[in-house]
């Protein structure tokens, strides 16, 4: 198994994304801290996980001392972090508008408060932050070296998205390659994963009339599996790419091609 004798926090791994990294992560090997904003769903993913002494987690990772807070308890419970996946994020928040995208004429900015805004950069951007630098503090200590992953999207690359989500992803993107050329001394590998259109609960609010398109233009013509997120998850986690740091690799199905 490839993540044998891993510990692997996993963010927003209550549903989508973030449940099939967890399962296919304890396929491997590795023991998994579930980390949810939400503690429902976070405790039915460890409930699913294949063997292993799992346990789930609470936090909003938007808030810096609760981040701090779960990652004590996760050093507590396990005594050593291998692994930090940063895949907690959201799409829309209150206050950005996308409620009347069509009756606005397809324009988001003019509209959007600058909570909105903030928000989005508080849950995407500074929660990979804040979840990146409490897990490589555990790293640094065991001089173990490590992997952290960090969830950005095709809207990161090429700006296919709403204003404040393709800005969020992009900006991963600087913090990716930034941490890794900074960590990378340490043995700690930084790499982030670009989605496409994946059958998650987040996607299932796109309209048919948006998906039609999306799925012409797509050289695969067919939407993503969270197992294909996942599939690269672990490629990453793992020793297969032990050369491998401040780069992205894209599950897109040729929608994006850079």
């Amino acid at each position: 198994m490839r993540l044998a004798d891993k510990l692997a926090v996993v963010t927003g791994a209550g549903s989508g994304i973030g449940r099939a990294i967890a399962q296919a992560f304890a396929r491997e090997g590795a023991t998994v801290a579930v980390v949810d904003v939400r503690e429902a769903p976070a405790r039915e993913t460890v409930s699913l996980l294949a063997h292993g002494k799992h346990a789930a987690f609470t936090c909003d990772v938007a808030d810096g001392a609760a981040v701090a807070r779960t990652f004590d308890a996760i050093d507590a419970a396990f005594g050593r972090i291998d692994v930090v996946v940063n895949n907690a994020g959201v799409d829309k928040v209150p206050g950005d508008g996308m409620d009347k995208l069509m009756e606005n004429r397809g324009l988001l900015t003019p509209f959007m408060s600058d909570e909105a805004f903030q928000r989005m950069m508080a849950i995407n951007v500074f929660g990979v932050f804040a979840c990146t630098r409490e897990g490589v503090k555990r790293m640094l200590r065991d001089k173990r070296g490590g992997a952290v992953i960090n969830m950005s999207s095709i809207a990161g690359l090429s700006g296919q998205g709403v204003t404040h989500y393709s800005a969020s992803k992009s900006a991963v993107l600087g913090l990716t390659r930034a941490t890794a050329r900074e960590l990378g001394p340490h043995g700690i590998r930084v790499n982030a994963i670009c989605p496409g259109v994946i059958d998650t609960p987040m996607a299932a609010g796109v309209p048919e009339a948006a998906l039609k398109p999306l799925l012409g233009a797509t050289p695969l013509r067919r939407i993503g599996k969270p197992e294909d997120i996942a599939n690269a998850a672990v490629y990453l986690a793992s020793e297969e790419s032990s050369f491998v740091t401040g780069q992205w690799i894209s599950p897109n199905g040729g929608l994006v091609m850079v």
